[in-house]
Order: C-alpha cells, then sequence, then structure tokens
C-alpha cells in the first residue's frame, strides 16, 4: 500500500509538471531549476517513505561495472558528434553559457538519472511485473522532454530512455548512465538538437 501511494504522488508529479512547464514560458525558462526542486522534493519523499540510497542506485557497488558498461554508448555519442561535424551537418548555435554547461553536467544529469532510472528501478526490485518498469520509465522520460515540442525528440528520448534503464538495471548504480547522459546532452545540445 506504501509503495502504491509513492508511485501515484510520484506518476502526478512526472505528468503535471511537464504540462504546466509546457503550457507557462515562465515555467519553460526556469525549468532546470524546477527540475532541480522536484529532484530534491522527490529525493526527501522517498527517504520519508524510508527508501535506501542504494535501492535507488546510489551505491558504490558495482561502480566500475556501471561505468565500463556505458562506455561503449558515450564512444557511439562521440562518434556521432565527430561525424555529424566532419559532414557539417550540425546545427550548433551557442546561446548557452559556461555556467549552463556546468550546470547540466554536475546537476540536472544526476537528476534526471535519479528521476527516471534509480526512482523507477526501486519500484522495479519491488514488483512481479519488471519489465513494465522499463516501459513506464522511458514514457516518464520521453514525456518530460514534451515541453520543447518536437515529436522527434520525445521518440529518440523514449528509445535512449529504454536503453538507459537496461543498462541500468545490469548494475543498479546510477553511476555509469549519468556520465552517458551527460556525453549525449552535450552532444544533442553542440548539435543543435535540443536548444
Amino acid at each position: 500500500m506504501k509503495n502504491k501511494l509513492l508511485l501515484a504522488i510520484i506518476l502526478l508529479i512526472y505528468i503535471i509538471v511537464p504540462i504546466l512547464i509546457l503550457c507557462n514560458n515562465y515555467l519553460y525558462d526556469i525549468k532546470f531549476y524546477l527540475l532541480t526542486g522536484i529532484g530534491i522534493f522527490i529525493f526527501l519523499l522517498m527517504k520519508l517513505f524510508k527508501v535506501k540510497n542504494n535501492e535507488l542506485g546510489i551505491t558504490k557497488v558495482n561502480l566500475f561495472k556501471s561505468i565500463k558498461r556505458n562506455l561503449i554508448l558515450i564512444a557511439i555519442c562521440i562518434i556521432i558528434v565527430l561525424i555529424l561535424k566532419l559532414l557539417h551537418l550540425d546545427k550548433y548555435n551557442p546561446n548557452e553559457t559556461l555556467l549552463f554547461y556546468i550546470f547540466y553536467v554536475f546537476i540536472s544529469c544526476p537528476i534526471q538519472e535519479f528521476l527516471y532510472r534509480g526512482v523507477f528501478g526501486y519500484f522495479d526490485i519491488n514488483s512481479k511485473y519488471n519489465y513494465i518498469w522499463i516501459i513506464i520509465s522511458s514514457l516518464c522520460y520521453s514525456f518530460v522532454h514534451i515541453i520543447y515540442r518536437d515529436i522527434l525528440t520525445c521518440v529518440l528520448t523514449f528509445i535512449i530512455g529504454i536503453i538507459l534503464y537496461i543498462f541500468y538495471k545490469k548494475d543498479k548504480n546510477l553511476c555509469g548512465v549519468i556520465l552517458t547522459h551527460m556525453v549525449l546532452g552535450i552532444v544533442t545540445i553542440v548539435l543543435g538538437i535540443i536548444n
């Protein structure tokens, strides 16, 4: 019963917040700060419900396995950006500050991985319907990207969400998927896929 209430609260937040951001320009402008606040709130909520850090992927266990497993995705991202840069197919228009990139890498990416892999990974290990969480996690991760008003971004984030969740599920450690998210996010910004 406790997990059902926790899940209901989380899903409500994951549905309402992207819709509010989509409908409100001010909220769109502060979207990353809002994400940070939601990450902190969900973390505190999980603590209130007595969820342990290791159940959320916040652990040293399998740290190097997680990083090693994700290196292939990171390498693919780098190769893609190099190829597209060499072919002059990128649309990079620098409009972000160095402060944004620091925030994105060290705060936004870890929080997103916590929210969409760690949190759903907790429900996954406490459920008999394990593989449904891959879909639910990826749908929620994709859904938050509706704020960019781009169907391709939503489709790609759904696919990436599935891959990241599968990688996370193998090691139950957020570090590897956080690193992949950092590289993938910077690549999409550099290529002009997401502003």
